[in-house]
């Protein structure tokens, strides 16, 4: 197979998880195990894939995905103490205090608290918590959306307590294996 061939049967998986979530309005729960089958079904008939290999990456990838799910439910967890302590009103006024404002409100709330939520958890956190602040002090939901997931930008390499820092410079990449794969591939 040429490499336009392999790179549009790459594509395959990403086209067919939009077409169904997008496109069909399936439920992920529907349609995500459907996009798994066709990946899965890729890597054995076209890349070659031994069996145990997707297993294991199936199984990696699940692992990963509990791990992320533990820190976002630790975040969501936060957010509904807050929430029904009545805690969440006291951090309102702090915010609401620090200045009439409402652009320094948003620079502390979503680029400050942001920051050191991306810093302390990572993985989404600050458009779990500090959207629904800047709701909570009366900013509309979708701009107080918009500065959540853009203050997830900056500071992300250090999220989750530096975890993309911590593996890039420990473990880093394989490029050993990396350029043997490319080389068998005829990449190189």
């Amino acid at each position: 197979m040429n490499k336009l061939t392999l790179g549009g049967l790459a594509l395959v998986p990403i086209i067919l998880a939009a077409v169904l979530l997008v496109g069909l309005h399936w439920p992920a729960k529907k349609a995500m195990p459907v996009v798994l089958a066709a990946t899965a079904a890729l890597a054995i008939l076209v890349w070659d894939m031994s069996t145990n290999r997707v297993i294991a990456s199936v199984l990696q990838g699940l692992g990963i995905t509990a791990s992320v799910l533990w820190i976002v439910f630790g975040a969501i967890f936060l957010l509904n103490t807050l929430k029904h302590t009545g805690a969440i009103q006291v951090i309102r006024q702090g915010f609401t205090n620090v200045s009439p404002d409402r652009r320094i409100q948003a620079i502390v709330i979503a680029w400050c608290f942001g920051t050191f939520i991306e810093g302390a958890s990572g993985f989404g956190t600050p458009a779990a918590i500090a959207a629904p602040l800047l709701v909570a002090i009366g900013f509309p939901a979708v701009a107080a959306v918009l500065m959540g997931m853009m203050i997830q930008s900056t500071p992300v390499s250090f999220g989750a307590v530096g975890t993309p820092i911590v593996i890039g410079v420990n473990k880093g990449l394989d490029t050993t294996a990396i350029e043997a794969t490319l080389a068998t591939q005829g990449w190189t």
